[in-house]
C-alpha cells in the first residue's frame, strides 16, 4: 500500500464517522407540518364541504345581485370559520374583482390556490384556471399603470412578483 491508499482509507473512515455522528445526532423523526395536517383535515370534512357549497351558492347569488356588503359579511364569516379552506378566499377574490380591485383579488386567489391547488387542475370540478388567467391579466395591467406613476414603490413591485407567481402557477397547471 502506498501513501495514496492510506490517505483514501483515512478519508473514508473520517467521512463514515462524520456521517454516523450526523445520523445519531439527529434527534426526533420527520414530523409533518401541523399547518398541512390541518389543511388536509379541513378539506376532508364533509360537513364543512356541504356548508361551503351552500354558502358558495348564496355568495354567487349576492354577487350577481350586486349586494356586495352582504356578500362581504358572509365571506368574512366563512374565512373565520374555515381558515384552511380555499373556497372563502376564492369568493373574496371574486368579490374584489367585482369591485374592480384586481390587485387585492390576486392576494386572495393566491391564498386559495395555496390552500387547494385543485383550482388549477382541469381534471377536477373546482377548476378555475381560465377565470384566474383573465383576473391575473387585469391585475398586471393595473400594476403596470401604478408602477408608471410611482416607479420606486416597493409594495407595487412585490405585487407584481405575486402576479408573476400566479402566472407561473397557471402556466404549470393542467389547464
Amino acid at each position: 500500500m502506498d501513501w495514496f491508499d492510506k490517505a483514501s482509507i483515512v478519508a473514508i473512515l473520517v467521512l463514515g464517522i462524520a456521517s454516523s455522528a450526523v445520523i445519531i445526532g439527529h434527534q426526533g423523526e420527520l414530523r409533518p407540518d401541523q399547518n398541512k395536517l390541518q389543511i388536509m383535515k379541513a378539506q376532508e370534512d364533509p360537513a364543512a364541504r356541504s356548508e361551503l357549497e351552500n354558502a358558495g351558492k348564496l355568495v354567487r347569488n349576492l354577487l350577481e345581485a350586486g349586494n356586495f356588503s352582504q356578500a362581504e359579511a358572509l365571506i368574512r364569516e366563512l374565512v373565520l370559520k374555515h381558515p384552511y379552506q380555499g373556497e372563502p378566499h376564492m369568493f373574496q377574490g371574486d368579490l374584489l374583482m367585482r369591485k374592480q380591485d384586481p390587485v387585492r383579488a390576486m392576494q386572495e386567489y393566491k391564498q386559495a390556490i395555496e390552500l387547494n391547488p385543485d383550482y388549477l387542475d382541469k381534471k377536477t370540478p373546482l377548476f378555475q384556471g381560465k377565470k384566474l388567467k383573465v383576473a391575473v391579466g387585469e391585475a398586471l395591467i393595473e400594476i403596470e399603470s401604478r408602477i408608471k406613476k410611482a416607479p420606486g414603490d416597493e409594495a407595487l413591485k412585490r405585487e407584481k412578483k405575486t402576479i408573476y407567481y400566479l402566472y407561473r402557477r397557471i402556466a404549470g397547471s393542467c389547464g
